[in-house]
Parts: C-alpha cells; structure tokens; sequence
C-alpha cells in the first residue's frame, strides 16, 4: 500500500484543522436554513480529521526513519558517530574544568596508591581474566599502582571492569576523575567507548535498569542528545546499548543501604561486553556482598591505601613559601610518629586537603594540633579541620574564576552567613536522603500544606493570564471567571515537574513536524473539554439552566480541544533540543527553564486562552456565555487539566509546570526567612569555586559526604543516629558492625 506523501498529510492537516470550520463559519449566511443547524459539526469534523492527518504523517515518519534502504540507515550510523565524538569532547572539557577547580595538579596531586583488595569481595582471578593457568601454574590476581597506573591497569583487564574501594575520605571520586581524563586522553589515538563519570545516588535498581538510567542520566546532563535532527532517533540509549558509553559509577554507598544488594546483581546483569567502573566505601561494598552472597562476577576489585606519613610531608612542603617555618612542627611530629594521632587523621587525602586549605592564611599555625589536650585523637583532629574549613575558605580564599573567565568582581559572603546557609542546606539533603543539591526540589523545603498552596498560586496567576485570552472574545469579566476557576481547579491538584526543561527555540522544522506534535496537544485540549463537558452535566444536575443544550456544549468541548492542540502543538514545535552537545550547569539549566517558561506562558496559556475565546464568540459561534457558562467550563477543565498532570507530567502547563516558578516561590520564602542568600545560585556557584561544593552535572553535591554530614548534624537541634543509611567505619577496620538502633551504621565511626 503506498503511504502518502507529506504535502498530502500537510495538505490535509490544514484544509481540516483550519480551512473548513473558518469557511463553513464564514459562509453559514449564505447557506439554506435546513443546514444552518448542523454547521457547527464542521468543528468536530476537523478535530477528528486533523487527529486522522497527523496520525498518518507519524506513521510515515516513523517508516521513513526506520527504513532500511534508501541511505536512511547509513545517515543514522553517521549521526551516532557524531553524538559519540561530541559527547567525548564535552566530558573532557566538563571533567577537566572540576578537575582544575579541585586543584587535583596544584602543586602537585597527592600520590595515591591502591592494590587488590584483601576484602572477600571478588570474583576469582579466572572469572576477572578468562583464563585458570599461566605457564601451568594457579593464577592470581595481583594488581598495584598509583594513581598515575590505573589507566593501564584498567585497560589491560580483559573485561574493563574495575570495582574501586576505598575508607570514606580515601580519595575514591578523585581517582574516578583521573581514571575518566586518562581514558579520554587515550581514546583520542585508541578509540573505544566515552567514560561518562555519574553519581549513583539517584539509581533505584528496583524501578530501572543500569541501562535506562544511564540513558535518563545522559539526556538529563547532555540534552542535545535528544535532538533526533543533529544525533537520529534514541541517540542516547543507542550510545548505551551500542556500547559506546563507560559509565563510571561513583558512590554505590550514597545509596540507601537496602539497595547495595540489588544494586550489584543489577550491574553484574548487563551483558558480559559492557565495561563499567564503580566507586564504593569499603565496608558499605563488603557488607553488601556479604549480605547478597554474590559479586560482580568479572570485575577486579582494588582498594585504596591509606596515605603515609612521607607522602603527606612531600605535598605539604610542595609550594610552601621559602623561609615559612609554621609548619616545620608540623612535619617534623609526622616524621617522629608516622603512627600517631596525627598521622592517621593525614592518612585521609580529605583531611589532608582540608589541613592545607584551613592554614593556608599567614596569621593561623598549624602546629596547634600537636596540643594533645585539645586534640588528643585522630577524629578531634579531623573535627577541628572540618569544623575550621568554611570560616577559612570564606576569610582568606577568592573563588577560582568561572569557566568563560569573564565573572564579575567576586562577591564577599560573611562567614558565618555563608556557614548558616551550607549548614541548612546540609540538613535539607539529609533530611531527604540524598547528596545532590538539585535547584528544581527545592520546594521539598515546603510542608505538604505549602507545597499545595504555592500549587495553586501558581494555577490562578496562569488562569488569569488564559482569563485574559478568552476575555478578548466573550468579554473581559466571564473570561477572567472561566480562567481563575480553571487555575483554581487546575492548581488545587498540582504538583511539581520533576525536571526542569532545557532546550532551544529555533524555527528549524517543517509544518509536517507541527503536525505530529498536535497529537498530544490535541489529548491535552480534549481532555480539558472532556472536564468541562462533565462540570456542564453536574451543573444542570443540580437544577442549574446553561441554554444551548448538547449542542453548545459539544462545540466548547471542540473550540477547546482545537485551539489548545494548536498552541501546545506549536510549544511542542518550537520547543527543540539544542543541536550542539555541553553539560549545564546549575545556572544555565535555570535559566534555560525560565525562557521555556515565559513562552509556554504566552504560547500555550494566553494563546489556548485567546484562541478559545475568539471561536467561542465574536469571531466563531458567537455563543452567548454567561458566568454560569464560563465557571463550569473552567473548573471542570481546570480540573480534569491537574488530574491529568498528575498521571502524565506533560499535561501541566503554565507556572504550575515550571520548575522556575516553584523555585522562585520557595527561594524568596526561604530567604525571607533568613536561611537562604536572596540570590542562591551565584553563592553556589561561587561555592563550588571556592571548593565546598562539587558539580555533577546540573546538581551540586558538597565536596565530601563527610562535610555534608558534618554540617547536617548541627542543623538539627535533636541528636540523629544517621539521617542517610550509610555504613560508617573507621580507617583501617575491615569488619562492620551494625549498632543497635542505627539505619546502617557501623559502630566505631566516631568521626
């Protein structure tokens, strides 16, 4: 059968979704009387035409696409490739700029080692390298080096796969970093897959699988990759299940603790060529084995080693000012008691880092840890760096310039007020049980009862704003009825998006492309009518008189589902990803947001608005709608309009979809409280520069879960065993013991 073109669909889409009810409207005067009655069916004989022309151009779309001839394929391989060497480029850029921010070469990176870990946690040496005997003899898996060998070392695995431990502090994410550079470095001459670096944290092994969370993770931080114009269609799931991504997994203990089990046999699941990287505190990963009885089966384990007390002296010394002579005690106790208090709180590369940052100022003296009254243990040691990290970042240390090196003078936050705001922020990620600082769950700072207020604000500013639409056709007063009820309805039921929107408005496609996007608009239209025809039965159930009958109300029901199919089928148009691939941040993804807000609010809430109303009156049926008329109309849309955002996201339009609206509303909440600066995301930025805080895509994390914990506990004025579930273990100890009481915790974990 042959399919039809796309001047056809096109052709058909206009004549039935425009043409035909304006002229039939137009010349209803000059047509007999016995007709006149049924002119109004041309509206509904257009919506089912234009559902019928759109339905056919996705059809011949999608075959088009899906062809295997006609070079179509061939063209998609060359899209793939593309997506593939610009995602490379942009992970380098994106990890080479936090690598600089963390200043992991300055002056010189701490030497890290690690080796096979001793840990019943690994699979034998035959399932990690395929083969039992060497020369006749057992073979044993024996891996060392430091963190300028663990490219090598992991390349050389014939699986590429790498489980990488470490105690909390050890300098884990660090090395994951240098592995991901490393890999890139080398691809440019050897090719292979894009190590993409991903925090686990928003993993849930029970809902999805490694796969589909790789591909959300990866339109979520690299949007572009949705655009199936620049990329072809799925580019990102492609890109995983091609094997053209290795996800470096850091953090499997940021997990809650029930999933470290299933977390393990998920990853283990993904099929035997897949080459992956995960990064887990060392008793958290072997308690999970322990409690599963199971591996991931092919993958080498290697463990972190503490830092020596020679290692510390070397990058402590690196950089120093000739003739500074505060730190000789310093050094000098590490080489008297390598095994002292102090040189086991240094045996962390954190606490390490923390003690440079917090005397790096001329007037503060290091040697004031050797009191052994005031710090008479490693974690009084390790408390003290902790609790001395943020007055010191914020009293003598300007950001690190921004990555466009073009930022405006620095701003010069007070210390204790910057300290206030971390810790509340602090106690916010642990009181939802997460490390990611997303700007768009902000709103979670709300009580149930404020989240449904700040809902329905948001409905009632955007149904005023379609109120004012509808009130160029029918009047001012019942157009401003019918769009308060419906933002009324509409925000009573609200919830907010879960993700912000970031894209790029560029007038690129074609109308064959408006075509297939009025589908769903069209659903969202009629499910609007749908609520109002249902209000206009329970009102006349109710005794009430509305005139016009079935008749008018068919031809609201259409009016609306016609014009909202347009203006969300146009939002859908204009709205497309950006066709040149780069990871945002947190800033640019709000920004981004709040475009596509102010133009969802003009396109898709006035124009539906504005458009129903000229149908409706002067310009359409001039039907005659009365209060009764618009208030039905409304709630019941409005209503039937916030159900249906509840079961499908996209359904939610204006304010009340936008995760900038939230965000503001809760931004200036919060700061009028004093608990946040009024312009939070310049202090974030300006913390991740000055180091406090990490970037993981569009998120913020706080440079170590030990920092976030740290402050969350002062947050709370009531004693808390352990907000997040981790397991918790001192340097050095190799078996966990779980507290009673605790979710997790491992006793011993004074620190």
């Amino acid at each position: 059968m042959r399919r039809p073109s796309q001047f056809t669909t096109v052709l058909i889409f206009i004549i039935t979704a425009l043409v035909l009810p304006v002229v039939t409207n137009v010349a209803s005067a000059a047509l007999p009387e016995r007709i006149k009655p049924y002119v109004w069916l041309a509206w509904p004989a257009a919506a089912v035409s234009a559902v019928v022309a759109a339905v056919l151009d996705t059809r011949r779309h999608r075959a088009s696409a899906t062809a295997p001839g006609g070079g179509t394929q061939a063209d998609n391989e060359h899209r793939l490739r593309r997506a593939v060497d610009d995602l490379a480029r942009t992970v380098q850029r994106q990890w080479t700029a936090e690598a600089g921010l963390r200043m992991l070469h300055r002056p010189q990176p701490l030497h890290l080692r690690w080796a096979s870990t001793g840990r019943p946690v690994s699979a034998g040496a035959s399932a990690v390298l395929g083969h039992d005997v060497v020369g006749g003899r057992p073979l044993r898996l024996r891996l060392r080096g430091g963190s300028g060998d663990i490219v090598t070392a992991f390349t050389r695995l014939p699986r590429r796969r790498l489980v990488l431990l470490g105690d909390p502090g050890a300098g884990k994410t660090v090395l994951a970093i240098l592995l991901t550079l490393g890999l890139l470095d080398q691809r440019c001459t050897h090719g292979g897959p894009v190590p993409v670096l991903l925090s686990l944290s928003s993993w849930n092994p029970r809902t999805e699988h490694l796969h589909a969370w790789v591909t959300r993770r990866l339109i979520e931080d690299y949007p572009a990759l949705a655009n199936e114009d620049v990329f072809g269609p799925a580019a990102a799931a492609r890109l995983v299940t091609g094997g053209h991504i290795l996800p470096v997994l850091d953090g499997l203990d940021e997990m809650p603790v029930g999933l470290h089990t299933e977390a393990i046999d998920g990853i283990d699941r993904v099929p035997p060529a897949s080459p992956v990287v995960v990064t887990c505190r060392s008793a958290e990963y072997e308690a999970a084995v322990a409690a599963g009885g199971m591996v991931l089966s092919t993958a080498a384990v290697v463990e972190l080693e503490p830092v020596g007390a020679q290692e510390v002296i070397t990058f402590l010394s690196a950089g120093r000012v000739a003739g500074d002579d505060r730190w000789a005690p310093l050094l000098a106790r590490l080489r008297e008691r390598p095994g002292g208090p102090l040189a086991q709180a240094l045996s962390s590369p954190l606490m390490t880092a923390l003690l440079r940052t917090v005397y790096t100022d001329p007037a503060a003296d290091p040697a004031e840890l050797l009191d052994s009254d005031r710090f008479p243990d490693r974690c009084a040691i390790e408390g003290h760096l902790l609790e001395a990290f943020i007055p010191a970042v914020y009293s003598h240390r300007l950001p690190s310039p921004g990555a466009d090196g073009l930022d405006a003078a620095p701003l010069r936050y007070p210390a204790e007020s910057a300290r206030r705001w971390l810790t509340f922020l602090a106690g916010h990620l642990q009181q939802h049980r997460t490390h990611d600082l997303a700007w768009w769950h902000l709103h979670r700072t709300f009580p149930l009862v404020g989240r449904r207020a700040v809902g329905l604000l948001l409905g009632l500013v955007s149904g005023l704003v379609a109120g004012l639409g509808v009130g160029v056709g029918v009047g001012l007063e019942v157009g401003l009825a019918a769009g308060v009820a419906g933002g009324f309805g509409a925000g009573l039921v609200a919830v907010p998006p879960s993700h912000p929107l970031n894209a790029s408005f560029r007038l690129r496609r074609g109308l064959t492309s408006l075509g297939r996007r009025f589908v769903p608009g069209l659903a969202v239209g009629l499910t609007m009518g749908a609520g109002a025809l249902l209000a206009f039965g329970a009102v006349v159930r109710m005794g009430a008189t509305l005139g016009g009958g079935l008749e008018t109300a068919v031809k609201v029901v259409c009016v609306t589902g016609l014009s909202a199919g347009f203006t969300f089928g146009a939002m859908m148009w204009l709205n497309t990803p950006a066709d040149a691939l780069s990871s945002p941040g947190s800033r640019s993804v709000l920004r981004s947001d709040g475009l596509v807000t102010a133009i969802r609010i003009v396109v898709e809430t006035l124009g539906s608005g504005l458009l129903a109303g000229l149908a409706t009156g002067r310009y359409g049926f001039s039907i005659a709608v009365g209060f009764t008329w618009a208030l039905a109309a409304g709630l019941g849309g409005g209503l039937a309009l916030g159900l249906a955002g509840r079961w499908a996201g996209r359904f939610q339009t204006g304010l009340v979809g936008s995760a900038w609206s939230w965000f503001l509303l809760t931004r200036v909440w919060l700061a009028l409280r004093g608990r946040l600066p009024w312009r939070l995301m310049r202090f974030l930025d300006d913390a991740h520069r000055r180091g406090i805080l990490r970037q993981a895509g569009a998120v913020y994390q706080f440079r170590h879960a030990r920092l976030q914990d740290h402050l969350a506990a002062q947050e709370s004025s009531a004693p808390q065993s352990n907000p997040i579930p981790h397991l918790r273990t001192p340097a050095g100890s190799h078996q966990p013991v779980r507290a009673s009481g605790g979710q997790g915790r491992v006793a011993g974990d004074h620190c």
